[in-house]
């Protein structure tokens, strides 16, 4: 996991989703991402500022299945880049919720997110080109999330009712969810399940 120092910022560690409800495809039915870290905010919130942030990409990706459903394809399937994509995106967020429950609270190292923006611009494309201009973006924003959580020093290990214990494992249902949903389009199978990030004080 790549673990970034950020900036702080004028706002907490608080993600704005703007949702619009996926229906016909529109410009009614982006899901734009505009998200700042504050490394001043306490760890659990920052932590859930991700974990909002996967819960976004994750309505992306469930448009995208009910545009382009797995049976879409036949021999050569446009699309099927942008969902080994995803998965693998979603599988490097899987790996770094782990090595965070893990955590002995080791300083952060490289550089990182701290301000992530997408306006899921391509979403009124459903044809093959926009749906995989969709998963493209999709693993651009995972990619920019597991950046931000590689940023956050979680402290060291404590108990699972603890703030960032119940955080990480929020986080890590959510990643599970998109990440199931992108195997399941693939007939693949997904690396990380629900970390209870059940550690010891």
């Amino acid at each position: 996991m790549r673990r970034t120092r950020v900036g702080a910022a004028a706002v907490a560690a608080l993600l704005v989703v703007m949702v619009a409800v996926p229906g016909s495809a529109g410009a009614d039915s982006r899901i734009p991402v505009s998200s700042v870290d504050d490394a001043t905010s306490p760890v659990a919130n920052r932590i859930a500022a991700v974990t909002n942030i996967i819960s976004a990409t994750n309505a992306r990706l469930a448009r995208v299945i009910t545009a382009y459903p797995p049976n879409s394809c036949t021999e050569f399937c446009p699309v099927a880049d942008g969902f080994i994509a995803a998965l693998s995106a979603y599988n490097a967020l899987g790996e770094s919720v782990a090595e965070a429950c893990a955590s002995e609270g080791g300083p952060s190292d490289g550089l990182g997110a701290s301000v992530i923006a997408d306006a899921d611009a391509f979403a009124a494309d459903t044809s093959a080109t926009g749906i995989a201009n969709q998963l493209a973006s999709i693993a651009t924003v995972l990619g920019n999330a597991d950046d931000r959580l590689g940023g956050i020093r979680v402290p060291d290990s404590g108990p699972p009712e603890s703030p960032e214990a119940a955080a990480l494992n929020a986080l890590s249902v959510v990643v599970s969810e998109g990440g199931n949903a992108a195997g399941g389009w693939l007939g693949a199978s997904f690396d990380y399940p629900p970390n209870p990030c059940a550690v010891d004080g």
